[in-house]
């Protein structure tokens, strides 16, 4: 009965043209999360709505409109790349797409320099949770890399896979595929690299309490996975003001408490903490 309701609220939920390109196994872990808490036997308006409303927080709300012109813009920056004409204005566009991106593309060449001076210019990148952080590659100043980023939205995915190839030129190799971050035994099998970067996403598997990213940050840094990881946090409110308290001492302590050292870099949006051993 309980996996003919999950089937039932997932085929409704993926109608839905902003979530239908979520993974499903995704959207599964949000319903099972739902019915742990309320236990359901017919579905109504109401539970779909709830659904919804949490894939919003976590995963859709970070979209600024212009998500159906991401493939012309990536067929505009071939197109540059080609005839060797500048792409400066194709990479705004595409970091226009979402507001994370949007917000920092004024930043992105101080936070890159910032991180760079204290980790060194990487040769690999994994990104985590990496929405299209990936589009601001023209902003790193580097010769070559090679970038690895993992996210839950499949149209994204292709995206970014397709950017991937059109950067080859430049220096960009890598891939990009569906990974969820809670699901911590995949951790286990992402390649090593020199830095990970984890932008604006611990708030987001941190639903409950600070379990998973405590324990995502001790696999990676168990597993050597990096030598440095770069975790970020938003220093605004959803309703754009300016927290009080933008640093996360929560955060802090933590990784204090695990052994690990940090630095701060921060903008009028974000805060990042650089980590090592």
């Amino acid at each position: 009965m309980e996996s003919q309701i999950i089937q039932e609220l997932l085929n409704k939920i993926k109608t839905s043209k902003k979530y239908k390109s979520i993974a499903d196994e995704i959207i599964i872990k949000e319903i099972n999360d739902y019915l742990n808490k309320n236990k359901i036997k017919n579905i109504s308006k109401y539970d779909i709505k709830q659904i919804k409303k949490s894939l919003h927080m976590n995963y859709a709300s970070f979209q600024t409109g212009k998500k159906n012109k991401t493939s012309k813009y990536l067929d505009d920056l071939k197109n540059k790349i080609d005839n060797n004409e500048n792409i400066n204005e194709e990479t705004r566009k595409l970091l226009s797409v979402t507001l994370s991106t949007k917000e920092r593309f004024d930043d992105y060449k101080k936070i890159y320099s910032q991180i760079f001076q204290i980790t060194g210019k990487p040769k690999t990148i994994i990104d985590l949770g990496c929405g299209f952080n990936v589009f601001s590659y023209p902003l790193m100043n580097l010769n070559e890399l090679t970038y690895c980023a993992y996210d839950i939205n499949e149209e994204d995915i292709d995206y970014l896979n397709k950017y991937f190839k059109i950067m080859k030129p430049l220096g960009l190799a890598g891939k990009s595929a569906i990974l969820d971050l809670r699901n911590l035994s995949k951790i286990l099998y992402l390649p090593s690299s020199d830095i990970i970067f984890l932008f604006m996403v611990i708030d987001v598997i941190d639903k409950d309490n600070h379990k998973n990213s405590e324990e995502l940050i001790r696999q990676l840094m168990d597993k050597r996975k990096a030598k440095y990881i770069v975790a970020s946090f938003a220093t605004k409110t959803f309703g754009r003001k300016q927290m009080n308290f933008p640093k996360r001492k929560w955060f802090e302590l933590m990784l204090k408490r695990i052994g690990l050292r940090f630095q701060t870099i921060q903008t009028n949006n974000e805060v990042f903490y650089v980590i090592n051993e």
